[in-house]
């Protein structure tokens, strides 16, 4: 059966390791609209962190944000679709993160906020695996995030969590895990993503192909990380990248280039056009 949408991950996966879609991958998303296929970003980043770049690509009718809690429109950069963690759930992470110190962000309808702490160490140059050109460009800072975490406790759609060490991240999982109601994954080494318990770019594709009429044999994804293996093992095709991590490679139909080579472009070209 035909190809009708495709799901992207965006860092690693659409995007090139400077962070841009490359001139092939651009024209491959031009051939397959053309042919009537839909193209959907499927990111785990909040809408206020998207690169400018997705606006400028004619056509282009979807994004996914917030590992499929938040479904936007581009025509009219309007929400079609929200799934938000529960009141009672974000009040247990509060007491988690901050009887624990650790440094948590939270989505609240497409803007990330990151406490005033972490943000200024960010900005110091004090911490080594975050980018500080991406922070301040993405990242709004409030005074007390915890607070603000319960000021916003029905309006959540994601919480990100980042750790100095792996060390930090193993033991805050042992507590995270004890936590119903919630999903969790990754992006980056050092990172926790957390989310409603129906959360996960699977369930947000589920969510469009619905509205859309679009089956899950109709259904190819491309993704390098963990929070992406959900929508891999969904889809009719589900395609790793080439620098992708093993346990996504593992869980995939199938493995193309990496993004340097501009994977994508290779997995629609051979795939859906």
């Amino acid at each position: 059966m035909s190809i009708k949408m495709i799901g992207l991950d965006l860092d690693g996966t659409a995007l090139d390791p400077k962070g841009h879609f490359s001139d092939r991958v651009k024209e491959a998303f031009a051939a397959a609209m053309r042919q009537g296929i839909h193209i959907v970003i499927a990111t785990g980043r909040p809408q206020s962190a998207l690169p400018k770049e997705i606006w400028q690509i004619e056509g282009l009718e979807y994004v996914m944000t917030a590992n499929g809690s938040r479904i936007i429109r581009t025509v009219d950069d309007k929400p079609i679709y929200e799934n938000y963690l529960e009141p009672s759930v974000v009040d247990r992470l509060r007491e988690i993160t901050e009887e624990n110190g650790l440094q948590a962000e939270i989505f609240v309808e497409g803007t990330a906020y990151i406490g005033r702490p972490e943000w200024d160490a960010i900005m110091a140059g004090k911490s080594f695996h975050r980018s500080k050109a991406y922070v301040s460009s993405t990242r709004t800072p409030v005074d007390d995030i915890y607070g603000w975490m319960t000021e916003n406790r029905t309006r959540i759609e994601d919480m990100v969590i980042n750790y100095d060490t792996l060390e930090e991240k193993e033991a805050a999982l042992a507590l995270l895990r004890e936590v119903p109601d919630i999903t969790i994954t990754s992006a980056m080494r050092l990172n926790n993503e957390i989310g409603s318990a129906t959360a996960s770019k699977a369930n947000g594709l589920r969510q469009l192909m619905e509205m859309l009429g679009v089956k899950r044999e109709e259904l190819m994804v491309c993704g390098d990380s963990p929070n992406d293996i959900a929508m891999i093992r969904f889809a009719g095709l589900g395609v790793a990248m080439g620098n992708a991590l093993d346990s996504v490679k593992e869980a995939a139909d199938a493995v193309t280039l990496s993004n340097a080579e501009d994977g994508v472009a290779a997995a629609i070209e051979r795939y859906a056009l």
